[in-house]
C-alpha cells in the first residue's frame, strides 16, 4: 500500500474552527418566557373591559398632563406620564393605561431573570422569570389600568442594576419607580444605606454611591417638585397620610361635609408623632392580616421554599421583603394587591433550594409542583372576572350621560364610573342625612346624582326611596329621574 506523504499525521491538518455562539443565545430562553408572559396577559386583558376606580384618577391625570394643567393628587405622576405618551397614538384612554401595565407586566421576566442569575445560576434563572410570567395575579395586574406593573418592572429593573454594580442605571430605575409608586423608597433607602455603609469600610467608592444617589434624586427631585407645585407643600410623598390607625368600620372612613376638627399633620415628623404609637400597636393583627392576604397569592409550599432559600442567601433579591415588614404599619386594608410586588423576589427566593446540589432537590421540586398547582387554582376564578366587578351598566349609563349632559355638568357619585364614561367633572357623594345630602348636592351646583342600588343598599340606605318608591320621587320637587339602567334582576340604577 502506497502511503503519501504526510497521511496519518493529524497535527498537519488545520482543526475546524468552532462556529461563534449567537450573540443573542443567552438571551433566546427569557425572550420565550416573555413571549409566555405576553400571551398570558394578553388572555387576562379580555376579562377587564371596564375602568378601575384608581384608574378613573390616573386617566384623568394623564389628561391633566398633556393640556398642560396642574393636577392635584396623591398618586405620583409617572403613571399618568406614560399614559399620556400612549394616547398619543391610541385614542381609548382606558386600552391605553391597560397597554402601559400589559407591556411592562409582559417585560418583567426580563430583570427577574437577570436579578435571579447571580442567586441561582443561568440555569435555573428561568424557574422564577417563568413563574412571575405565568402567575394569575400579576397577569391580571398587567391587564388594567393600575400602577403596579410599571412599577414591578422599575423596581426589578433597579434591583438587577444595582446587583450588576450598574450604579447610575439603578439610580435612574429606582427613581422611575419612585416617581409611579412611593413605596419605591423602602427598597431604595435600603440599597442606599447599604451603599453608603460598603463606601465607609472601602468596599465602594463615593463615586459609585453619588452616582446611584444622583440618579435616583435626578427623578425623585422634580415629584417632589410637583407635589409642591400641586399640593401646595412639601412632601416626601403624599401617602404619608396612610400611616394611621386602621379604619375598622367602613362609616368612619366615608367623606362628610364637614372635615374633622383635629388639623391634619403637615409633614413626616409629626406624622409619626401623631400616629407612630397608634401603628406600632395595630402591627401585629395587620401583619397577620397581610399574611393572609400573601398565603393566598404565594401559597404555603412555595412560602416555605422562600424562607429556606432566604435563611441561604439575603441578597439584592431580597430587599422588596422589606415592604412586607413595613406595610402593616400603615392603615391600609388587607388587599393581596398591597403584597404584590413581593412575589417575584419570593420566587427567585424559592429557587434557590431547588439550585442547590443534594438530595433535598427533589423535594423542593415537589413543593414548587403543589404550590403552583395550588396558586393556579385559588386564583383562577378572579382570573376571569372584572377586577372592581361588572361596570356594564355604569358604563352604558355614562355613555348616555356623555350625550345629554353639558361639557360642564358636575356628576355626583360614590364611585366615579358613570362620571369618567360620562367625560364630566366628578363630585364624590358625602355620607350625610337625605336632605343635607341632597341640598349640598344642589347648592353645590351638582347637575346630575347617580344612585347605584347595590351602593345605596349598603352605603347611601337614605337614598333608597328615590329608587323604591314612587310617590315619594314625586313628592321630592328637587330631583327629576331621567335615566334609569341595570335592569337586572336585583339590580338598578338611576341618574337624577
Amino acid at each position: 500500500m502506497k502511503v503519501l506523504p504526510g497521511a496519518g499525521r493529524s497535527s498537519d491538518r488545520p482543526a475546524p474552527r468552532a462556529r461563534p455562539a449567537p450573540a443573542f443565545a443567552p438571551w433566546l430562553a427569557p425572550a420565550l418566557v416573555v413571549a409566555v408572559a405576553l400571551a398570558m396577559r394578553l388572555w387576562a386583558l379580555r376579562w377587564q373591559p371596564f375602568v378601575t376606580v384608581d384608574g378613573t384618577e390616573y386617566i384623568r391625570y394623564a389628561e391633566a398632563l398633556a393640556a398642560g394643567r396642574p393636577f392635584g393628587s396623591i398618586f405620583p405622576p409617572g403613571y399618568p406620564l406614560l399614559i399620556a405618551l400612549v394616547r398619543l397614538v391610541l385614542a381609548d384612554r382606558v386600552l391605553a393605561a391597560a397597554l402601559v401595565s400589559l407591556v411592562c407586566g409582559a417585560l418583567l421576566p426580563l430583570p427577574v431573570w437577570w436579578l435571579a442569575r447571580r442567586a441561582v445560576g443561568v440555569r435555573w434563572a428561568l424557574v422564577p422569570a417563568l413563574a412571575v410570567a405565568l402567575h394569575p395575579e400579576l397577569s391580571r395586574f398587567s391587564a388594567i389600568a393600575m400602577s403596579e406593573s410599571p412599577y414591578f418592572l422599575a423596581l426589578y429593573g433597579g434591583l438587577a442594576l444595582a446587583a450588576a454594580a450598574r450604579a447610575l442605571p439603578a439610580g435612574l430605575a429606582l427613581g422611575a419607580a419612585f416617581a409611579i409608586r412611593p413605596e419605591a423608597l423602602v427598597p431604595a433607602g435600603a440599597l442606599a444605606a447599604g451603599a453608603a455603609a460598603r463606601a465607609l469600610r472601602g468596599r465602594l467608592t463615593p463615586r459609585t454611591w453619588a452616582l446611584g444617589a444622583g440618579g435616583f434624586l435626578a427623578l425623585a427631585v422634580p415629584c417632589w417638585m410637583w407635589f409642591h407645585a400641586t399640593l401646595g407643600e412639601w412632601t416626601l410623598t403624599p401617602k404619608l397620610g396612610a400611616l394611621k390607625p386602621v379604619v375598622r368600620e367602613w362609616r368612619t372612613d366615608e367623606p362628610r361635609l364637614r372635615a374633622p376638627a383635629t388639623p391634619r399633620p403637615e409633614g413626616a415628623i409629626e406624622t409619626l408623632v401623631k400616629n407612630g404609637p397608634a401603628a406600632v400597636r395595630q402591627y401585629p393583627s395587620n401583619a397577620l392580616a397581610h399574611g393572609r392576604s400573601l398565603l393566598r397569592l404565594w401559597p404555603a409550599p412555595l412560602l416555605v421554599l422562600a424562607l429556606a432559600g432566604l435563611a441561604r442567601r439575603r441578597g439584592t433579591e431580597a430587599l422588596p421583603l422589606l415592604h412586607l415588614a413595613a406595610i402593616p404599619l400603615l392603615g391600609l386594608s388587607a388587599q393581596p394587591r398591597f403584597v404584590l410586588g413581593a412575589l417575584p423576589a419570593l420566587a427567585i427566593l424559592a429557587t434557590v433550594p431547588l439550585a442547590a446540589p443534594g438530595r433535598a432537590r427533589a423535594a423542593a421540586a415537589a413543593l414548587w409542583v403543589i404550590g403552583a398547582a395550588w396558586c393556579g387554582m385559588n386564583l383562577a376564578r378572579d382570573f376571569t372576572r372584572p377586577f372592581d366587578g361588572w361596570l356594564d351598566a355604569q358604563q352604558k349609563a355614562g355613555l348616555w350621560l356623555s350625550g345629554v349632559a353639558g361639557e360642564d355638568a358636575i356628576v355626583m357619585d360614590r364611585k366615579p364610573y358613570v362620571a369618567f364614561y360620562a367625560r364630566r367633572s366628578y363630585r364624590v357623594m358625602p355620607d350625610e342625612p337625605y336632605d343635607t345630602l341632597i341640598a349640598a348636592a344642589v347648592g353645590g351646583g351638582v347637575r346630575y346624582l347617580v344612585v347605584d342600588q347595590k351602593i345605596a343598599e349598603v352605603y347611601r340606605r337614605q337614598l333608597e326611596p328615590l329608587l323604591y318608591d314612587a310617590e315619594f320621587r314625586d313628592r321630592e320637587l328637587r330631583l327629576e329621574l331621567v335615566y334609569v339602567g341595570g335592569r337586572e334582576v336585583g339590580y338598578g340604577l338611576g341618574i337624577f
